[in-house]
């Protein structure tokens, strides 16, 4: 591939100029709730709704969202690269424009255009993300009402102070010659959160055998990974920073890892599908006490139902009707990613696979990507999971994964219930 003098100039300039004008749009860091908000809803007895406030730069925001319109009337072309450029422009602009929105019914309504909502169709045209969550959690709720499917791996034996010099040594490993810390925090709202080169989790926390592999692989094999190698590119150096269009793809791509690594589980897949469920409560009128109570009804701990709840209504209308919907992106991605490898393999593009690792972009940039780097504009990523260098495992898995989503088991699905229900009966 070869780009006109003028493409490529404007290639370099505008990933230059969207790198400085993304600074200040850092979405989770704006919308977090620190850990008084909490103590007071407890001190309540769990009947006040929490009152959160926001640290929002404004003018910084302002001046980013004025600077990325700019940027885009550079990207008016109808090629490939300023689509790209154009595209991400106006996803950091609505990200912009939703944080100047916090607590407002706009906000939810820019969530929505980045992140997509419940009735969102996935990537088949044809499924909702609400139909992805309930699907997952009927499985998971008749699975769990048959057997104790948790054991020792799942047991929460390791403190904030264990897991952090173990996820220390892990990430060692996975990135030998950078050093990504391990930090222990007080009054984090969630459990564990990763940046560039900092994993921090939260003090008086308690960790079991699979919260350190979901972290070891989810946070540092595609979070840490993809933003070290993203700032090692060349040219495009702003994917090395979260972009609000690749978020999906991101969670996608990490939930994903999860599944390979054998580092998930039924409990992560009640917690993915139920958030998705949360957020259609929340627009449909519940408010962060009727989530909180609607997840203490499910069985979660008191700590994890607040905790579910913060998620669907940080930046939000806490009373209800306008949630964030950030967390549509798990289970969607997880579709999309799967699609697309799927395709590319089938298509012999094996070297895409490692190209969703070159940054944080969203899976329909790859193909662009890889003439970027045909035309020595970007780099090999440096960081992968180890599952990225078997593709003939990749490539099998896959094969299946297109079989079954091609063919109609309900009539063989419709015997075995059968058979089981036989059995079932007769033994009783």
């Amino acid at each position: 591939m070869s780009l006109s003098p003028r493409v490529e100039q404007l290639l370099r300039e505008v990933s230059a100029q969207i790198l400085e004008a993304q600074r200040p749009i850092r979405v989770l860091r704006v919308l977090a709730w620190d850990e008084s908000i909490e103590r007071a809803f407890f001190a309540s007895g769990c009947e006040a709704l929490p009152q959160p406030t926001y640290q929002v730069p404004v003018p910084e925001i302002e001046r980013s969202l004025e600077r990325f319109r700019e940027l885009k009337l550079l990207v008016g072309g109808d090629n490939g690269i300023e689509r790209f450029l154009r595209d991400t422009c106006e996803s950091f602009a609505t990200a912009a424009r939703m944080l100047l929105a916090v607590g407002t019914k706009d906000f939810y309504f820019h969530a929505c255009e980045i992140y997509g909502r419940p009735g969102s169709l996935s990537s088949d045209r044809k499924t909702t993300n609400l139909d992805l969550a309930q699907h997952f959690a009927r499985i998971v709720d008749t699975v769990a009402g048959h057997a104790r499917l948790t054991g020792a791996i799942d047991e929460e034996v390791w403190s904030a102070e264990e897991a952090a010099p173990e996820l220390q040594r892990r990430f060692a490993l996975t990135f030998p010659d950078r050093t990504v810390r391990v930090e222990i925090v007080e009054g984090m709202a969630s459990k564990a959160a990763a940046r560039v080169d900092v994993v921090q989790v939260k003090k008086g926390a308690r960790f079991s055998r699979r919260d350190l592999l979901q972290l070891e692989h989810h946070e540092g094999d595609v979070h840490v990974a993809t933003a070290v190698n993203g700032r090692a590119q060349p040219v495009l150096s702003f994917v090395g920073y979260p972009s609000p269009r690749t978020t999906g793809t991101q969670e996608g791509l990490a939930v994903l890892t999860e599944f390979l690594t054998r580092s998930t589980s039924v409990e992560r897949l009640r917690r993915l599908a139920d958030r998705t469920l949360a957020i259609k409560l929340a627009e449909d009128g519940a408010s962060f006490v009727d989530l909180f109570r609607t997840f203490r009804e499910r069985g979660y701990r008191d700590s994890d139902a607040y905790e579910l709840a913060r998620r669907v209504c940080r930046g939000a209308v806490i009373e209800g009707g306008a949630p964030f919907t950030k967390d549509i992106c798990y289970l969607d991605g997880l579709l999309r990613v799967t699609s697309f490898l799927r395709v590319a393999l089938m298509k012999g593009h094996s070297d895409y696979v490692r190209l969703l690792f070159a940054g944080k972009i969203d899976s329909s940039d790859v193909p662009l990507c890889g003439r970027l780097r045909d035309a020595g504009l970007l780099v090999e990523p440096r960081y992968v999971p180890e599952w990225t260098r078997d593709l003939s495992y990749l490539t099998a898995f896959m094969s299946y994964a297109s079989f079954l989503g091609e063919t109609d088991l309900a009539a063989e699905q419709r015997r075995y219930e059968d058979l089981i229900t036989a059995a079932e009966s007769e033994a009783s």
